[in-house]
């Protein structure tokens, strides 16, 4: 049964346990390149001054995830299987292009250059299908984030939503009901974390949007390439042919 993530906004204080346990673990990317960060956010005026922070992941897009459609060598894809559907990325086949991340309404992979590959969030997926925690929930001191059955972590996150609500906090709702694996309870309009409209990711790309990418440029131009090479052949043998029209003349003309 597919699982999912629900990260409170309203308990995160921003400490990067989840970073620091992850980086741990996952440590073979170059440094500073990271699989989940936590950024922070300034909101309200002098002197009733917030911040508020979110922990950036990959959101692991239900189905249609963009870093599929927009890679170029297939090396990203779906876990299959009953507990799968987190978003994968094989660092065998990656060449880090970047074209993940340019097309990944959540800008979450990480262009390791120095490695030449993508760095993301993998959901703990051998872990997850093992029947375990991913490492950044288990690390979290003050239990913001919970993992589990999609369908009771989302129903939990509605239940704190409700709360929420009666309590003042109109905005309160869960983000990412409809197309992602992780979940956010925001009590504040999600442009405050940067989070784009939902259901984003429930779009195909299509052929227009891929040739837009350096990857589907490249097939481009691999296209125009080979036109202007027939276009240059061409001009090249009409030039031969004129030339050998002139002389042709010119023999003549000095016959006579």
């Amino acid at each position: 049964m597919k699982q999912a993530m629900l990260i409170d906004q309203t308990k995160c204080i921003g400490c990067g346990a989840c970073t620091v346990s992850c980086k741990a673990i996952y440590a073979r990317a170059s440094f500073g390149i990271l699989r989940t960060r936590m950024k922070k956010y300034e909101t309200g005026r002098f002197p009733h001054v917030s911040f508020r922070f979110r922990k950036h992941m990959c959101m692991h897009c239900i189905e249609n995830a963009p870093c599929i459609e927009a890679c170029p060598v297939n090396a990203i894809s779906y876990v299959s299987g009953d507990a799968g559907g987190m978003v994968i990325i094989d660092d065998d086949t990656c060449i880090g292009c970047g074209n993940c991340t340019r097309q990944c309404p959540y800008q979450a992979p990480d262009r390791d250059r120095d490695r030449k590959k993508a760095e993301k969030c993998s959901f703990c997926s051998r872990r997850v299908l093992a029947g375990q925690t991913p490492f950044c929930a288990e690390a979290c001191p003050v239990g913001a984030i919970t993992f589990g059955n999609r369908d009771d972590v989302l129903a939990e996150g509605r239940r704190r939503a409700e709360i929420l609500r009666a309590k003042g906090r109109s905005h309160a709702y869960v983000w990412g009901s409809a197309d992602t694996m992780v979940l956010y309870l925001l009590d504040q309009p999600p442009e405050i974390y940067e989070l784009p409209a939902e259901g984003y990711t429930a779009s195909r790309q299509t052929l227009l949007t891929r040739l837009a990418t350096p990857a589907g440029g490249v097939l481009a131009a691999a296209a125009l390439g080979a036109h202007g090479l027939h276009l240059l052949r061409e001009r090249r043998r009409r030039i031969e042919d004129e030339s050998k029209l002139q002389e042709s003349h010119a023999g003549r003309a000095d016959d006579g």
